[in-house]
């Protein structure tokens, strides 16, 4: 406790410095964030290892950033972020086999943050945390497996039609909170290096529960629900780190 404690007070000490003045200005930069991405579904979850295991999962997004502070240590920060992220799980085919499944969702995202800031003018390490609001656009979709034991029976199929692809299987929109919180370190007097954690959480069922296909019965096409009613939503979560570059164009 008294190490915490002293770690406490001398993060205050350091950072105490920076609150007398802060950097305004307006704000562009660019930045890549290596991610751990998982779709979590309750059933899913709570299915036998055999037919789902979850599996850590990576991800990358990258994107540019503008923003304006216009207070003291108070500001607006905005993205354009593509974020490359899904899920990874293990099951067993009926050899008992382990096949391995990748689901790759494709998102262009927008957030819009408010957010604190310290001082660069005393302080060329300063603390940073940012949190809002954003929202996602499914630009693709993609499922593959790497089962050796499957072969396609055209039989089995040539009743179904209208198969719903893997982006109709999931809501083509996407929005939730989202935060980051690190450091800034200044390079030169308009350039800041940015390290920061950074989180999402998605507030919409990522799957599509109004996705169907038709099968034939006795020739009559009948119009079935991909998703069971019962299914639980699906929830898009991401969290990783920021590395960034931000360039204040004008400061005071």
């Amino acid at each position: 406790m008294r190490s915490v404690l002293f770690l406490f007070l001398l993060l205050a000490g350091f950072l105490a410095p920076s609150l007398v003045q802060a950097q305004k200005g307006l704000k562009l930069g660019f930045f890549a964030l290596p991610q751990n991405t998982w779709m979590y579904n309750a059933d899913d979850a709570a299915a036998a290892k055999d037919v789902y295991s979850h599996r850590i999962t990576f991800g990358m997004a990258a994107g540019g950033s503008a923003g304006y502070n216009f207070t003291q240590h108070f500001g607006v920060r905005t993205n354009i972020i593509y974020s490359l992220q899904g899920q990874r799980w293990q099951s067993k085919n009926a050899l008992r086999d382990i096949v391995t499944h990748n689901q790759r969702m494709h998102y262009l995202k927008v957030p819009i943050m408010i957010g604190f800031n310290t001082n660069t003018r005393l302080s060329k390490v300063i603390f940073s945390m940012y949190g809002g609001f954003q929202a996602g656009l499914l630009v693709k979709a993609r499922y593959y497996n790497d089962d050796q034991t499957y072969v396609p029976d055209q039989e089995l199929y040539s009743n179904i039609l209208d198969w719903p692809s893997e982006y109709r299987q999931h809501r083509w929109y996407d929005y939730g909170p989202v935060g980051e919180i690190g450091v800034d370190v200044k390079l030169t007097y308009n350039i800041m290096a940015n390290v920061r954690i950074r989180a999402d959480y998605s507030l919409v069922d990522a799957e599509n529960k109004n996705a169907t296909y038709r099968e034939l019965e006795n020739g009559i096409p009948v119009i079935k629900k991909f998703y069971s009613d019962t299914r639980p939503a699906t929830t898009n979560m991401n969290g990783g780190i920021l590395f960034g570059l931000t360039w204040t164009i004008t400061e005071q």
